[in-house]
């Protein structure tokens, strides 16, 4: 009887660690900026396209990002 109150509070000490920890993982990856806000994932998207240099590879990743809809035609645009 002794062994299965142990073996009861030891799996629930396990189940309410896990929950922290995954609480804690959410809250700290790049989904979430250090104020609490959602970070913009669209606005981080034409950031970095702007940044690339090679024209080829920013007009071979401009087009990539229109054809699965992250960026409009005329986001387009103005990045090539």
């Amino acid at each position: 009887m002794k062994n299965k109150k142990i073996l009861i509070i030891s799996i629930l000490a396990i189940i309410l660690v896990a929950i922290v920890c995954g609480i804690y993982f959410v809250r700290t990856n790049y989904l979430f900026n250090e104020d609490g806000t959602i970070t913009d994932g669209h606005k981080d998207l034409i950031t970095t396209l702007e940044k690339v240099e090679d024209k080829e590879e920013r007009k071979k990743q401009v087009d990539t990002a229109l054809e699965n809809n992250l960026i409009t035609e005329k986001e387009a645009n103005e990045l090539y």
